[in-house]
């Protein structure tokens, strides 16, 4: 192979994988939000996180199977709405999007944006290890 043609496939690959890394960046910005998100919600929408997590925290206290990696799962299937496959995510699922009906001063952008925030705390919190609870632990120690 020619130096030259060297040259372009590597090119090529480097395209590629630049191209991937911005898909992935744009996702996660999509998935979590931004670090501003996170700020606005918390000084200013300090209610509907409570009511996220107040839902998470009540269904974890009656099935202590959750874990944080069933939390994190419904989380995004909530966010990209997609239909989970685990009974257990479908049933948090359920709950809150109960919980979202009851409040219907709360646009769907602005409980999204609530969901992407303990999206990002439970990544924040939690190492996804199979049965860990480090982010249910934490938070459950802020619910009544």
């Amino acid at each position: 192979m020619s130096k030259l043609k060297r040259m372009k496939k590597k090119q090529a690959l480097r395209k590629r994988a630049s191209i991937r890394i911005t898909a992935l960046r744009r996702a996660q910005k999509d998935m979590f939000g931004r670090q501003s998100l996170f700020d606005k919600m918390v000084n200013n929408h300090q209610d509907i996180l409570q009511n996220i997590e107040f839902v998470i925290i009540s269904e974890y206290r009656h099935d202590s199977r959750l874990d944080d990696g069933i939390v994190a799962e419904t989380l995004k299937a909530i966010i990209l709405n997609t239909e989970p496959q685990d009974k257990s995510v479908d049933r948090l699922k359920q709950m809150l999007e109960s919980a979202r009906r009851l409040r219907d001063d709360v646009s769907d952008n602005l409980w999204r944006d609530g969901l992407r925030v303990v999206l990002r705390s439970v990544h924040n919190h939690s190492d996804f290890k199979p049965g860990s609870t480090h982010y249910l632990d934490f938070v459950g120690g802020f619910i009544v």
